[in-house]
């Protein structure tokens, strides 16, 4: 055996040698020529390609015990996961759509398996390069075990040996082969476990993209159906809508017909009551114009002809008492001296006399006459109020109906022509 410098060296007690058995790579212990191959016997097992044996506990030695490769489940590319539903499988709720929580619920379980497969990945991986270590060990440990010199034994004992170590040169090169050979396949089983688990997540990551691309375009179809299904059904409540406000308006304008009708023949009969009232009142306010100014003629007349008969009278008194003058100027004209005084004063006061009387006829007839013109005018401006009072109750009645007339616009707004007229004011 070689040392690291190259030098040969005797083989050391407990060496190990490997065989290739159907369990996989058996490692025993050489103990001083005694014992077997099967004592002590450490089986690191192989993963075929198809990645299904069963692994081999081992029965002891020095090795310590040996994590088989376990490799991933599998299941066939685009099977629907176990405790799953198929697609197509979801809960119909809302017209023909899936149950959204039955959706997430099969994505999340999804998502799961993909978590797992790349855990399951890993491990494998992680069992690869433990395999890769042991091999690479195991490989350090033939390559220790060299050539021994027996040049102090016989020569039955020589060829003994020589024949032992031609066998176990064979042994070490069958072990080198199998190792490579152990080698080879655990990479090439780790590159197939790689690829079978990629292919295996992109398989599922397909699965996943095609059901989540199926569940996207029936979410898409339900929702074009839902909408072609509101669409209908808004056209339909349009439609339904449009009739009764068809209705309504038809209603409205013959409802607003007939009151407008009707306020009209309101109008007509408050207009035709209002001039009635109006006539009535002209003609009351001529006939009491008429009485006044004959009351007032009258008066006139009575206060002239009494005054007249006061100017007269006075007149006669004082061509009476010019008479008597005369007379007494006449029969006295030997008083004359004497009672000059007296027939002047006479006759002054004779004058103021007659002018009082004419003054107080004059004022009495002015009184008369201004007292019947100030009933007239009472009498009047009372008869103008009353007609003031009736063109303000006409104008108030032309205000209602042409309130009232507004709101029967109101209803027929939608006529081509115009539904609300105010009524004229007839102010004469």
């Amino acid at each position: 055996m070689l040392d690291n410098g190259g030098t040969r060296r005797p083989p050391t007690t407990g060496s190990r040698l490997c065989r290739m058995t159907d369990q996989g790579l058996s490692i025993f212990d050489e103990q001083s020529g005694k014992g077997s191959p099967d004592d002590k016997t450490q089986v690191i097992p192989v993963a075929s390609r198809g990645g299904q044996e069963a692994p081999q506990a081992p029965a002891g030695g020095s090795g310590g015990a040996q994590r088989p490769v376990v490799p991933p489940a599998t299941r066939p590319s685009g099977a629907p996961a176990a405790g799953g539903a198929a697609p197509g499988g979801f809960p119909v709720v809302r017209r023909g759509g899936y149950d959204p929580s039955a959706v997430d619920s099969r994505v999340r379980q999804l998502l799961g398996e993909k978590t797992g497969l790349a855990q399951s990945l890993t491990e494998s991986e992680t069992r690869v390069l433990e395999l890769e270590a042991e091999l690479e060990r195991v490989r350090t440990e033939v390559a220790e075990m060299e050539r021994p010199s027996y040049a102090g034994l016989g020569g039955r004992a020589s060829a003994m040996l020589r024949l032992a170590e031609e066998e176990a040169a064979d042994v070490r090169a069958a072990a080198r082969r199998d190792a490579d050979e152990i080698l080879n396949q655990a990479e090439r089983d780790a590159k197939a476990i790689k690829a079978d688990a990629a292919r295996e997540a992109e398989d599922m990551r397909m699965v996943q993209l095609q059901e989540l691309e199926e569940h996207r375009t029936r979410l898409l179809t339900d929702a074009e159906q839902e909408r072609s299904l509101a669409r209908s059904e808004a056209e339909d409540l349009r439609a339904s809508a449009q009739r009764e406000a068809d209705q309504v308006k038809l209603a409205a304008q013959q409802e607003a017909t007939e009151m407008r009708t009707s306020a009209q023949r309101e109008v007509e009969k408050a207009r035709a009551a209002a001039d009635r009232e109006v006539t009535e009142a002209r003609r009351t306010l001529a006939v009491e114009k008429e009485r006044l100014a004959r009351e007032a003629a009258e008066h006139h007349e009575s206060a002239m002809a009494e005054t007249q008969r006061l100017v007269v009278e006075a007149e006669q008194r004082a061509a009476s008492a010019e008479e008597r003058g005369r007379q007494a100027t006449q029969q006295a004209t030997q008083y004359r001296e004497q009672s000059q005084t007296e027939a002047d004063a006479l006759l002054q006061r004779a004058r103021r006399e007659a002018e009082q009387i004419v003054s107080s006829a004059q004022k009495q007839a002015e009184s008369i006459s201004s007292t019947g013109t100030a009933e007239a005018e009472r009498e009047l401006a009372a008869v103008r109020a009353e007609v003031e009072r009736l063109q303000k109750r006409r104008d108030g009645i032309t205000a209602q109906l042409s309130s009232l007339a507004d709101i029967v616009s109101g209803f027929g707004k939608d006529e081509p022509e115009a539904s609300s007229e105010e009524p004229e004011n007839d102010e004469s």
